[in-house]
């Protein structure tokens, strides 16, 4: 099996990177006289992403997965199967809210987080963690879509109206 078709790599990948740009020490070298312009529109991607990742999993509890609730070790990983590029065997297709505009809210919303926090902290390492997070999260989406594609009959049509990451321009 293929790096970039193995979920649990793809997902220890993921979080490893989400670890790096949340913890690497900022080094402060920054981008020079306009860090102040660069700190600020990082701050505006940190908190677009967040909301991002918040609409989504709203969303999916809402609309396609039970209830998010943690009584005991398998209603963690019930609450849990979010993060697998698997989908659930009770999960529906989800595609209004968010999912409307984007196909992968949730690594949408990781993108603007890691890129925010890349702009925010200067160019090395943390953008560089953020490009290789987008790397990863590209293969797991198309991971993922191989599975709805089975999954869901709808899902075709899905791809063509939606796109994966930002919505689609008016062509």
């Amino acid at each position: 099996m293929k790096l970039t078709q193995n979920p649990k790599a793809l997902v220890i990948a993921q979080f490893v990177l989400l670890a790096f740009i949340l913890f690497w020490p900022d080094d402060h070298i920054g981008f020079g006289l306009p860090d102040f312009l660069f700190e600020f529109i990082g701050v505006i991607f940190f908190f677009i992403g967040g909301t991002y990742i918040f609409l989504a999993l709203s969303s999916i509890y809402r609309n396609s997965l039970p209830r998010f609730e943690i009584k005991d070790l398998p209603s963690l990983k019930r609450a849990l199967k979010v993060v697998w590029p698997e989908p659930a065997e009770e999960a529906k297709l989800v595609t209004t809210g968010v999912f409307k505009r984007a196909r992968h809210p949730i690594y949408s919303g990781l993108l603007w987080l890691g890129y925010g926090l890349g702009l925010a902290s200067g160019p090395w390492p943390h953008l560089f963690f953020a490009i290789a997070l987008h790397v990863v999260l590209f293969y797991k989406a198309n991971y993922e879509e191989a599975l709805l594609l089975k999954k869901f009959t709808e899902y075709k049509k899905y791809m063509t109206v939606t796109g994966r990451f930002l919505p689609k321009g008016d062509e």
